[in-house]
């Protein structure tokens, strides 16, 4: 997979860059965390300090495949501008669909946005022709959006394979990071949370393979202390994942990992009671981890010598039961070990326990697409760099 790095810019001038500017906004359109905006600007200050034309490519929501105003990056344009520091000239999905691209070939140097990406069907579908419609007369395409690059969309693979491609200085990233855990033979540990473990079964099985330790905690948790025979009375849970919780219990046992699960818990009531202890109990759920379990978790990150982390331990969206999560967030980040935080709710995690993502070895703004890379598979959109 080429490396930006490695590009000859010297006939290099239109290049589309792929982002991931799909953000949380309120209903007001106020931008709520601009990380994967900044994410771009280490490659965008290298296209422009290379006289580079850019076109930038992204989505926002799930329009699927037909203009809707709300999902408008007009909407949130300035704030993009104001976050990144430049002139963004904006390209409609109506003056594309009349005139194309003609704005952004024809006009000077500078930095040009493309309405959603995803109000074109053509995206979604991975089309050749609407492809080229985008691709035709750049010559450069860069991925610098890894965690849309499990999709095979037109903006992630059929782009790539158009014109002379390469991988953005995040992406590339991203991708090292992720081999590095899959390929270590070091003493490595993984912090998985959330909330089904339907979603990260595969990432599991993948784990247990190079990971001598796992802690499952968050509401995931709950099915596997449920496996092991321990009252969990009205927790949350899902359903009909026996065999799954089984699949992954046993493929540790054979590859000598060892899964850790949470030795006590805060209830509901705010309480924190041993696991044992919840058998003798009636009418709770469990929102988060307990003290024991918390520095049971330390204690083996402190023996690691690389730690991924991805998934809240607990309830973060109250306050009350964030603290399992703000403990291990706060304790990771001054820890002498390579700690990896993978993307989505372990990102708030890190935001409500105020933590720089400076103080990690590394922090993904992926979501799907790093649990997927953490699996035997290769995602389209690293494949599609590849194949060049």
């Amino acid at each position: 997979m080429k490396n930006i790095k490695n590009i000859n810019f010297k006939l290099i001038k239109n290049v589309i860059l792929r982002v991931d500017y799909n953000v949380p906004i309120n209903d007001d359109y106020a931008i709520q965390d601009f990380t994967r905006i900044s994410r771009s600007q280490e490659t965008l200050e290298l296209l422009l300090k290379n006289n580079c034309k850019i076109l930038l490519l992204t989505h926002l929501g799930r329009p699927d495949g037909l203009f809707d105003e709300k999902f408008s990056l007009k909407l949130i344009l300035e704030q993009i501008a104001h976050n990144l520091g430049k002139k963004i000239y904006f390209i409609s999905y109506q003056d594309f669909i009349t005139k194309g691209l003609s704005q952004y070939h024809e006009g000077d140097n500078g930095i040009f946005l493309l309405d959603n990406i995803r109000f074109f069907s053509g995206e979604k579908n991975n089309d050749a022709s609407f492809s080229k419609s985008i691709t035709n007369g750049s010559d450069l395409f860069i991925n610098e959006a890894f965690s849309v690059s499990h999709r095979s969309h037109a903006s992630v693979d059929q782009m790539a394979k158009d014109i002379n491609s390469c991988a953005g200085i995040n992406f590339y990233k991203e991708v090292q990071v992720i081999n590095s855990i899959k390929k270590s033979t070091g003493k490595n540990f993984a912090i998985i949370g959330g909330s089904k473990v339907s979603t990260k079964i595969d990432t599991l099985l993948s784990l247990v393979k190079s990971c001598p330790n796992i802690f499952i905690g968050g509401a995931m948790a709950n099915n596997f202390l449920k496996f092991k025979k321990i009252n969990i009375s009205n927790s949350l849970i899902e359903e009909n994942i026996e065999s799954k919780v089984s699949s992954i219990v046993n493929e540790a046992i054979k590859y000598n990992c060892n899964i850790h699960l949470p030795e006590d818990v805060i209830l509901d009531n705010g309480e924190e009671y041993l696991v044992q202890e919840l058998n003798a109990k009636k009418e709770f759920k469990i929102f988060d981890i307990g003290t024991k379990s918390i520095d049971t978790i330390k204690k083996i990150a402190h023996q690691s010598d690389i730690v991924l982390w991805n998934g809240p331990l607990g309830f973060i969206e109250n306050e009350k039961f964030a603290q399992g999560s703000i403990d291990i967030a706060k304790n990771l980040s001054s820890s002498s070990s390579k700690v990896i935080v993978g993307g989505g709710d372990t990102i708030l995690a890190l935001n409500i326990a105020k933590q720089e993502f400076s103080n990690f070895y590394f922090v993904s703004t992926a979501g799907g697409a790093f649990l997927e890379a953490l699996e035997d598979k290769i995602l389209p959109g690293i494949k599609a760099l590849t194949i060049q």
